[in-house]
């Protein structure tokens, strides 16, 4: 998709449709046949808004170029706030965008996005009109459609300008139900940009094209995923944002590569274990960015090939691990221990009931009860249950307590 700054367009020229002309002077005379050509509106920098957004409702590609310029590039024109005129010049714009979207091609609906959400971004300018809530409806209609489109390089574009919108605010002073509304409308995003998460495979075609087709398909549904873990990367509220993490697991290394950059310093969010088990991931880039989040992190080189051996896929280097534990200081074994002691082999948890054993924490006592309780493998309650037993203290009163003598 061509950058906001150095948009260019080819814009084809109009032919006018064959009319027939019926004139009728001092009398009734017969039709005459002519070809003419309907008058051709000549868009320009100073054509009036009302004119130029009845050529977005008609998906005018020329329309759309001179309100793209007119708004002028972001990071070089001075901004200021919107008079309450030009406010409603720009809400006219927005909703003839709106109406006009899908007359647009791909490309144009993708301009149509980046310049609703400009239009937007002049409403938060300090001291923007009061009537800066009659922008939302008409970004929020075109976001979504956006977001729905069947060109995957639209739903991209939508997913990039929603994450600059989770941070929007107005220009002006917020009251409780203007507040509300914005919260709303926000929150009205979110559900369109989790299912773009689950974005499915494209693919079809003659049976010898099958194979690029849907190689292709699953390129463009992993760019859109990415895009939607970008997005929700972007949005400070963690439970909303928290659908996007189970993404490091996708099967395409384009999106756990960025679960992985959008959420490197949200630590509650992505863990260690889960970078952790990422430096076993088949791509190497993959492995070197977990390996740089947790060196960030503050994880020392031993820490990491430490946590590395921990979530070997080879269980004997897993079981290896657990007797290293005790003899480290800089780290609560016992985190570890717990982690392995939830382990899919069983003899890996039983090394690790037997180190929680030795320590026997409230928090050991309380998963060796769970693991003789609940633990799938018999071997394992039993031998949860034995180690649970022998590490209790002595009761009130019991003998041991009192040793007879001889």
């Amino acid at each position: 998709m061509p950058g906001r700054r150095r948009a260019r367009f080819w814009i084809a020229s109009v032919l006018g449709l064959a009319v027939v002309v019926g004139a009728a002077i001092g009398g009734v005379h017969r039709y005459r046949g002519g070809m003419a050509r309907p008058a051709v509106v000549n868009y320009g920098s100073g054509t009036p808004m009302k004119v130029l957004s009845e050529g977005l409702r008609q998906g005018d590609t020329r329309a759309l170029a001179v309100l793209y310029q007119r708004l002028g590039d972001p990071a070089r024109t001075p901004r200021r706030a919107l008079t309450d005129a030009e406010a409603v010049d720009a809400i006219v714009a927005l909703e003839g965008l709106r109406a006009g979207f899908l007359r647009f091609s791909g490309y144009g609906r993708g301009l149509s996005l980046m310049t609703a959400t400009q239009i937007l971004d002049r409403f938060a300018i300090e001291e923007a009109p009061a009537r800066w809530t009659q922008a939302l409806p008409p970004v929020h209609d075109l976001v979504c459609s956006g977001l729905a489109d069947p060109d995957l390089d639209v739903q991209v574009a939508a997913l990039r300008e929603v994450g600059r919108l989770w941070s929007w605010l107005p220009g002006c002073s917020l009251m409780h139900v203007a507040d509300g509304a914005l919260a709303a409308w926000k929150q009205g995003l979110h559900g369109p940009v989790v299912r773009c998460l689950a974005d499915p495979l494209r693919g079809g075609g003659a049976e010898g094209e099958a194979t690029a087709r849907d190689s292709a398909a699953a390129d463009g549904a992993a760019k859109v995923r990415a895009a939607a873990v970008a997005c929700l990367g972007l949005l400070p509220i963690d439970a909303a944002a928290l659908p996007a993490v189970a993404y490091l697991e996708d099967p395409h290394p384009a999106v756990r590569q960025q679960v992985i950059v959008s959420f490197a310093g949200r630590r509650d969010l992505l863990t260690e274990d889960a970078l952790l088990k990422r430096l076993y991931d088949q791509e190497p880039a993959i492995r070197e960015s977990a390996e740089i989040v947790l060196t960030t992190r503050g994880l020392t080189a031993d820490q990491i090939g430490l946590g590395k051996q921990i979530f070997s896929p080879k269980p004997e280097l897993r079981a290896a691990v657990i007797p290293l534990l005790g003899q480290r200081t800089d780290i609560d074994p016992m985190v570890w221990l717990l982690q392995l002691s939830h382990d899919p082999v069983e003899s890996v948890r039983i090394a690790a009931a037997e180190a929680m054993a030795e320590r026997f924490t409230p928090e050991a006592r309380q998963r060796l009860t769970e693991m003789a309780e609940t633990d799938p493998s018999p071997a394992v309650r039993q031998a949860a249950n034995q180690l649970k037993t022998a590490a209790l203290p002595p009761l009130p009163g019991s003998t041991s307590l009192n040793p007879k003598a001889n």
